[in-house]
């Protein structure tokens, strides 16, 4: 326990939880506020992780309405649906398309290739960041410990200026 402060110039508060949090007693005792520094990022960094996994997990909707539109286009055109005529004019004009329908059914397997693709990508993103979470966990617990390790160290010096506060009080009620 490193103490930068004589512990007469540190302040009291009634609790403990209350006192370690005053820039004073951080500035007086730099191992714990480093300890504590330390276990909330990772602490942050784990919640954050988890939450991008759920949200993630709950609401995997990319590319889905372009699939869907795709994929039911290319069954129409696999039942005989045939391409209006003015879509028929508009792609020969400005795509240089013969055969609209022979076209388009050629190249919607490759556009919804890289739609699910890019959907399974989402996914292993999803499974990397799951994989990460039990790690996490480990070091969060582990740095968790090491704080209350360094909070333990510095309860004595509270408990030390809540005897002196007590006893102060009391000589005052005594007084009056």
């Amino acid at each position: 326990m490193t103490s930068t402060t004589p512990e007469n110039e540190l302040p009291f508060t009634e609790y403990f939880h209350d006192w370690r949090d005053l820039g004073v007693v951080k500035a007086a005792f730099p191992d714990y506020a480093k300890a504590e520094e330390v276990w909330k990022t990772v602490r942050e960094k784990l919640t954050e992780t988890e939450s991008t996994v759920k949200h993630n997990t709950q609401y995997s909707t990319t590319h889905d309405a372009a699939l869907g539109i795709l994929y039911s286009m290319k069954l129409d055109f696999e039942c005989g649906v045939e391409v209006g005529s003015k879509a028929s004019k508009f792609a020969s004009k400005y795509f240089g398309m013969w055969n609209v329908e022979e076209t388009l059914y050629e190249n919607l397997d490759g556009s919804l290739e890289v739609l699910r693709q890019a959907k399974r990508d989402e996914f292993r993103k999803i499974l990397e960041l799951e994989d990460q979470l039990p790690k996490l966990k480990a070091e969060e617990d582990r740095l968790r410990k090491l704080w209350i390790m360094e909070s333990d160290k510095i309860k004595p010096i509270w408990e030390k200026l809540k005897e002196e506060h007590d006893a102060a009080e009391e000589i005052e009620e005594e007084a009056a």
